[in-house]
């Protein structure tokens, strides 16, 4: 005999913030909560980021691709989900800017601001050349282990520079880099000057992320710190 199901899942709606797009959400269940508990445990972040975007992708009663997504339009979907399904207030340890002493603040996940997006962008690196860039997923960061898994900021940030590059273009061509080898796009960056490197490292500095202010009293020092929240790594 068939069992009968416990719960009908109510659905939300939210708008993506990379593209504008509305659509419908469901809670996650606890066979979800068991995958996300499991990889948090693991403190493993590959397969951390892998049971986000499974999570958001069994979610979402509108057929998006996750994999395209960018990472802040995850991180505001996952957290707006989990908003949800656990609870719209998280507990932080957040350190004092006064003594470092780190103090309990709970925050609300509903209040997140969402990013503002500038869509993508032209880097002009001189009169014949220019890069246009894109805003990278999380599959992108999986697919590459020295973004995750690099103990070096340097070579992090490169290879992050790297996934947002989408095509080179000049007065005959626009290049696109998914054909191109991974050898000969870090060959084009190694002839730039650091004027022209830093136009682009600029656009990954400056990458949308969601945030939210917040201000406490330290129970240390009784000093008020303010802190910004910024990207999932702060929220969980």
């Amino acid at each position: 005999m068939a069992l009968p199901k416990l719960n009908a899942a109510p659905k939300y709606a939210l708008t993506i913030p990379s593209t504008g797009q509305e659509i419908y959400y469901r809670p996650f269940l606890v066979k979800e909560q068991k995958v996300l508990l499991i990889a948090y445990e693991s403190k493993d972040r590959k397969q951390v980021i892998k049971a986000i975007l499974d999570t958001v992708d069994a979610c979402l009663e509108t057929e998006v691709s996750v994999h395209t997504l960018t990472t802040f339009d995850i991180d505001y979907l996952f957290t707006q989900i989990r908003a949800k399904s656990v609870g719209e207030k998280v507990d932080l340890k957040i350190k004092c800017t006064h003594c470092e002493h780190f103090n309990d603040v709970q925050v609300n996940l509903e209040e997140i601001e969402v990013p503002e997006i500038e869509g993508s962008k032209v880097v002009e690196l001189n009169d014949e050349i220019s890069v246009k860039l894109q805003y990278p997923s999380y599959t992108q960061f999986i697919r590459n282990p020295k973004i995750l898994e690099s103990e070096s900021d340097t070579e992090t940030i490169m290879e992050i520079i790297i996934s947002c590059m989408e095509s080179i273009q000049t007065e005959e061509e626009n290049i696109l880099l998914k054909d191109e080898s991974r050898e000969e796009i870090v060959r084009f960056l190694d002839s730039m000057t650091s004027e022209q490197f830093d136009k682009i490292s600029d656009f990954v500095q400056k990458m949308p992320s969601m945030k939210k202010d917040v201000e406490f009293p330290c129970v240390s020092c009784g000093e008020t710190s303010e802190v910004e929240l910024r990207g999932i790594d702060d929220f969980f």
